[in-house]
C-alpha cells in the first residue's frame, strides 16, 4: 500500500501481504484505506491524505460474484462478536440505466461505537463514490 495516497484498497494474502494480481477471490484480504469523512473534491492520485481522518481497516473478501457485478467483504480487524460489519457493492440495469448499491451493516457493541462516530461520515463516503463513479463512467461514454 502506498501511504502518500488518499485512499486506496489493496488485495494481499491471508498475512496482509500484497498480492502482484489485484484481482478479488473470495478468501483473499482487503486493506483499505479511506478518508472518513471523505475529502473535499476534486481528488486525484496527487491528493495527499488528511491524517486526521484517515481510517484504515482490513477485511476478508467474503463474495466475489462478477455475472452478478456484485462484491462484499467483511472487517476482520476486530472479533466478530465485538464487531461484525459486511459491506456490499453490487451493479445491476434498472429501466434501461446502471444501478449503483453500496451497503454495510454494522452488529456487535462496537457496531454501536461505528455507528454513533462514523455513519454520517461513512454515508458521505459512499455517496462521494457514487458520485464519482457516475461521473468517471460518463466521462468514458
Amino acid at each position: 500500500m502506498n501511504e502518500r495516497f488518499c485512499r486506496s484498497q489493496v488485495v494481499a494474502n491471508a498475512l496482509f501481504v500484497p498480492l502482484p494480481d489485484q484481482t478479488p477471490e473470495e478468501n483473499l484480504r482487503l486493506i483499505i484505506q479511506a478518508q472518513i469523512p471523505p475529502l473535499p473534491t476534486p481528488v486525484d492520485a496527487s491528493t495527499p491524505p488528511d491524517l486526521l481522518t484517515t481510517q484504515l481497516s482490513l477485511e476478508n473478501i467474503t463474495a466475489v460474484q462478477p455475472a452478478l457485478h456484485r462484491v462484499a467483504w467483511r472487517e476482520i480487524f476486530l472479533p466478530a462478536p465485538l464487531l461484525s460489519a459486511e459491506r456490499w457493492q453490487a451493479l445491476s440495469e434498472v429501466d434501461g440505466q446502471t444501478y449503483y448499491e453500496a451497503r454495510e451493516i454494522f452488529g456487535g457493541p462496537v457496531g454501536y461505537v461505528v455507528d454513533a462516530l462514523f455513519a454520517a461520515g461513512l454515508q458521505a463516503g459512499f455517496d462521494a463514490q457514487a458520485g464519482a463513479l457516475k461521473d468517471r463512467v460518463e466521462a468514458m461514454a
